[in-house]
């Protein structure tokens, strides 16, 4: 088994972002399968970085473990878990907090957050950058 795939932490992140990638990417029209949460912050932030729907979608269908920044986080508003993750778009660091929910018998991505952090982020998949935040 390769270092890899030998951290539980790392493989529960895999997983978690194959079903976001899986909600995101079955539905018929390309916003079924998720929904962004318009708080004045995420708008905020795609307005000033000149962001469409289709390139806050794109990103989130680009993140990978090393993206990864912490979870499973427990939701105090709706049942399941969130999770955390950092992207570097138009060369500002984003932060994207992210839950899978289940509606009916599909799963939709609730994106709950996705703005410029309030402090910088912490990446554990990315050892030389465990303490470093920001870009």
């Amino acid at each position: 088994m390769t270092e890899e795939f030998s951290d539980p932490g790392k493989q529960r992140a895999r997983d978690f972002l194959e079903g976001v990638k899986q909600a995101i990417a079955s539905p018929a029209t390309r916003y079924d399968g998720w929904v962004l949460v318009k708080r004045s912050d995420t708008v905020d932030c795609i307005a000033e970085l000149g962001l469409t729907l289709d390139d806050v979608r794109d990103a989130i269908l680009g993140l990978s473990v090393a993206d990864y920044c912490e979870g499973p986080l427990h939701d105090r508003d709706m049942p399941g878990d969130l999770w955390v993750f950092g992207k570097v778009i138009e060369g500002r660091e984003i932060y994207i907090k992210l839950k899978l929910a289940k509606v009916g018998p599909a799963k939709r991505v609730r994106v709950v957050s996705f703005h410029f952090p309030k402090e910088p982020l912490c990446y554990p998949n990315r050892p030389q950058e465990r303490k470093k935040g920001g870009v």
